[in-house]
């Protein structure tokens, strides 16, 4: 059988999983836009830079190129002739064209790490233009298709030299301006000549993707331990705490403990369930004390003598143990164990219990083994068990000289112990076919006398107290 606690894991575990796993795939639905958010803006950036970078160009064109003044480093362009001229200072200028305009702008912003432009074209006029891969699969993919289908460009991830990054590459056509340049390459205003690309790391951006995933995870993280601790906060208070009373209540049940009862006040189906399960307890109880006076009548209805000693019995070590500071379940036990001392006489034989004169030594043997007989009766009755001390022993004494096993001392159950007491008291206060009662007083006197010996002197010592605090009476 499961434990609350097993039921509690499994609340917890199966709970648990569900909720992480919807957690998680809401959170990977969250980490997954924001990548996508962010590569967007690269994309954003990519085409930004290309538009910028085309406006440029077209001024460049639109004003015949610029020149620029010659300083150590810097070259003329080997594939256009005449690019060289002079100031009216004496200085020399350099022409610079869109081509070689774009690829200098390049080598500034990589220098930085920042992007990199290139210039490219299947037909080629400076070979450190040559296409890679990437880039010769747009050219042929751009002369596929008429320049207004293509005119956004590809894009995509691209790894390069190990360092990751976002290309973009859009076409470009002739205009009157590029004939100047291009014209001896049969190129007509309208024709896609080439592409221009953009490359940009994306460090910045993987730095941004990764801190996206950190502060996901740990919010998932917090989202999940907040929840669950809700969860169980409410699971426990709603659930696993009226099914704790529930197990606490039957396992009682199983324990013999018949006045136990589930008082629960949810209002829900656990509280009609308590109402339910206290009315089986109900039942079982009268089914328990039922089954206890059947055994008490059967025991009275064949020996005159029992009829009325056991509940007798039951009340005097009921007081003594209440006077010993016995807890209330060990009260009852011991008012059990008292009610169904003598339960073994059922197995004696008529003639022997309602003999009036004197027993035999042989017959004294056959009553002694009475304790036996009633823990042979009672050994298969579960509920009955915590009567069985109570029913064997309450003819030992603590000297050791009683029977059936001799016990002695602490070796001896101190129900066993009370009921000895009790049991011996109303003996020697009742009629007897072979004797008179003794008064409660002269009881009392010989039970203080074996103190020790027969009787367990403590138990003597809380007899007299319950005696002198009026317990039971003192005239029978």
């Amino acid at each position: 059988m499961n434990s609350p606690q097993t039921l509690k894991l499994k609340f917890v575990v199966t709970i648990g999983t569900v909720v992480t796993v919807f957690v998680a795939l809401i959170f990977f639905w969250m980490f997954e836009q924001a990548k996508r958010g962010v590569i967007a803006q690269v994309d954003q950036q990519s085409r930004a830079l290309l538009q910028q970078l085309l406006i440029t160009r077209a001024w460049i064109s639109d004003h015949g190129g610029v020149f620029i003044v010659k300083r150590p480093g810097v070259e003329a362009n080997p594939f256009l002739p005449g690019t060289e001229t002079t100031d009216t200072k004496g200085r020399t200028l350099l022409y610079r064209n869109p081509a070689l305009f774009t690829r200098e702008i390049s080598q500034y912003a990589d220098k930085v790490g920042l992007y990199r432009f290139r210039l490219t074209s299947l037909k080629l006029i400076n070979p450190a233009n040559e296409p890679g891969n990437f880039e010769k699969e747009a050219l042929r993919y751009f002369q596929e298709h008429r320049y207004d289908e293509v005119k956004e460009g590809l894009a995509g991830e691209y790894i390069e030299n190990g360092i990751r990054g976002y290309r973009r590459i859009i076409p470009l056509r002739i205009e009157n301006s590029c004939l100047p340049c291009h014209e001896y390459q049969e190129y007509a205003p309208g024709d896609i000549r080439g592409g221009l690309s953009v490359y940009i790391p994306m460090r910045e951006a993987d730095k941004v993707i990764k801190r996206n995933r950190n502060v996901l995870i740990i919010s998932w993280l917090g989202i999940i331990c907040v929840v669950l601790g809700i969860i169980y906060f409410f699971l426990n208070s709603m659930v696993l705490k009226p099914v704790d009373q529930l197990h606490h209540v039957a396992q009682r049940l199983i324990e013999g403990e018949y006045s136990v009862r589930a008082n629960l006040s949810t209002h829900d189906e656990f509280e009609a369930f308590a109402h339910a399960f206290n009315k089986m307890t109900d039942r079982l109880q009268k089914g328990y004390e039922g089954t206890i006076k059947s055994l008490v009548a059967a025991i009275e209805a064949r020996d005159t003598y029992t009829k009325g000693h056991t509940a007798r019995v039951a009340c005097y070590a009921k007081e003594i143990a209440r006077e010993m500071g016995l807890s209330a379940e060990m009260q009852a036990e011991i008012s059990l164990g008292a009610t169904l001392h003598d339960i073994g006489k059922i197995g004696i034989a008529d003639e022997l219990l309602g003999k009036s004169a004197p027993l035999t030594c042989e017959e004294v043997k056959i009553m002694a083994a009475h304790p036996e007989k009633g823990a042979a009766i009672i050994k298969e009755a579960d509920f009955l068990l915590c009567a069985l001390p109570a029913i064997l022993y309450h003819h030992e004494r603590p000297d050791g000289t009683g029977y059936p096993e001799g016990l002695q001392g602490e070796n001896l159950p101190l129900v066993a112990r009370i009921i000895a007491v009790a049991d011996t008291f109303d003996a020697m206060t009742t009629d007897r076919p072979y004797r008179k009662a003794l008064s409660v007083e002269e009881a009392l006197r010989e039970i203080e006398k074996c103190s020790g010996r027969q009787f367990d002197s403590d138990v003597v010592k809380a007899f007299r107290k319950a005696f002198e605090h009026d317990a039971f009476p003192r005239e029978r």
